[in-house]
């Protein structure tokens, strides 16, 4: 019996050849898949700025900080204030304290590095993928990663600093949340702006990758091979195109509802949309790796009656009658309030023998470690699941020895190492080493008290 691959060989094509290569790739990629299903691996990070404060995430009664690693049972404690709204998912919860992340730029934010483990700046370019991006290209999809950035409605594409594919290939966030939608799901929209604007962008891409092919017909051969790097660019639009509209049904199914969020003159209401849509996005499939950055120093969150910007906040202005901390505490609980929102969503759609949460982790974490200007000794994380029991997350507290202490050697290095385990994609390391701490061989690895 001829496989579909073999078959394919034997066709031979005219002029539809290029149009129908991203359908005969799935077609005869279709094979392998069907011969070894495999359940979906999902990461979601939410990234915040100005900090994760430790000590305002330890369940009451522990500590982090001291000379031993500090393993316990979040069954039986009370949460941090705060963090109520993750209750629901105590037994799916790791707080993770102790890393460290000297290798990166500390201050008011460690930019690529935060998710990277290496030095970066403002204007730097990256040095090398972030944990993000590298999960992305691992676990391909539609999109093989969404990045959605609460901004103050007037941008569309941002490149915040935040997030890379490779050096020198950061990657870009949608801060409009109807330009997100338009998008990720304007394929499917009911009617209106959105869906015009979807299938005017489909015709221009249709029309730009027809001039090239005639352009190149009439250049040499060295100017013809260097166009085929723009055709390729505009194929993988139209292909993305094409598999969008062959998952309508799924599409429409799960789609978050357009409402007035979307168009809200509060960015608080932009960053709940973008958390609809990222939980629409890992439900649909059409990807598998979702950055939300929160927000910047200059982000406003006067939807929740916070009327100084983030900046102002981290040095210490007040909101009427709440203090600094007041409002640092109220960020930080709609943050928690959203995540758990995702997470409920994720639990109620059925996979194999359980359900999306299964097989997902959702980690939180700063830019810039755990204080407004960081020094980056401490880098907190909340992490909800245990991305089907390869990680041992469930209801745990986990602190690792302080920096400058004699056991202290475990970095966010690891911890990025640790997912790339767990991911299937294992690396000796991920980033840089802190060599301030020992040698590099100290320092490999992933954490091992988080494998099975």
């Amino acid at each position: 019996m001829n496989s579909r691959r073999s078959i394919l060989q034997s066709v031979s094509l005219g002029a539809g050849t290029l149009a129908l290569a991203p359908f005969m790739n799935r077609y005869a990629l279709s094979e392998e898949v069907t011969a070894q299903p495999e359940t979906p691996k999902r990461f979601l990070f939410v990234v915040k700025s100005s900090g994760l404060q430790a000590e305002f995430i330890n369940p009451e009664g522990m500590q982090h900080g001291g000379s031993s690693i500090v393993d316990k049972s979040l069954e039986g404690c009370k949460l941090a204030e705060g963090m109520e709204p993750l209750e629901p998912f105590r037994n799916r919860l790791m707080i993770l304290q102790g890393l460290s992340g000297r290798m990166c730029n500390p201050g008011h934010s460690s930019h690529f590095g935060a998710l990277g483990a290496y030095k970066s700046g403002a204007h730097s370019q990256p040095a090398a993928a972030t944990i993000d991006g590298f999960l992305s290209e691992k676990l391909p999809s539609v999109f093989n990663h969404v990045g959605l950035k609460m901004g103050d409605g007037s941008q569309g594409t941002a490149y915040p600093s935040i997030s890379a594919k490779g050096k020198n290939q950061q990657l870009p966030f949608q801060c409009n949340p109807e330009l997100a939608f338009q998008n990720l799901f304007g394929s499917i929209a009911a009617g209106g702006d959105i869906k015009r604007n979807y299938l005017r962008t489909g015709n221009v891409l249709d029309a730009m990758s027809e001039d090239i092919r005639k352009l190149q017909k009439q250049l040499p051969q060295q100017g013809r091979e260097k166009l085929d790097h723009y055709l390729g660019g505009f194929e993988a639009l139209r292909d993305r195109r094409l598999k969008l509209v062959g998952m309508q049904d799924v599409l429409k199914r799960h789609a978050p509802e357009v409402s007035d969020k979307y168009k809200s003159k509060y960015s608080t209401d932009h960053l709940e949309a973008h958390f609809d849509m990222a939980a629409s996005a890992l439900i649909t499939g059409i990807t598998n790796v979702v950055t939300i950055h929160t927000c910047d120093l200059n982000s406003s969150y006067q939807g929740l009656g916070i009327t100084p910007k983030v900046h102002s906040v981290g040095h210490g202005a007040s909101s009427g009658s709440m203090s600094s901390q007041d409002c640092r505490n109220l960020i930080r609980k709609f943050h928690f309030n959203l995540i758990s929102e995702v997470a409920r969503k994720l639990e109620n759609i059925p996979e194999g023998d359980g359900n999306m949460l299964d097989n997902t982790v959702i980690v939180y974490v700063s830019d810039n470690s755990d204080k407004h200007h960081s020094t980056a000794t401490e880098w907190p994380m909340v992490v909800l699941g245990n991305l089907g029991g390869r990680l041992k997350s469930n209801g745990r507290y986990l602190a690792y020895p302080g920096y400058g202490k004699a056991n202290h050697h475990h970095t966010i290095g690891n911890w990025f190492t640790t997912l790339c385990h767990v991911a299937g994609t294992p690396v000796d390391h991920f980033g840089t080493p802190d060599f301030a701490i020992g040698k590099e061989k100290d320092q490999t690895g992933p954490l091992s008290e988080l494998l099975v």
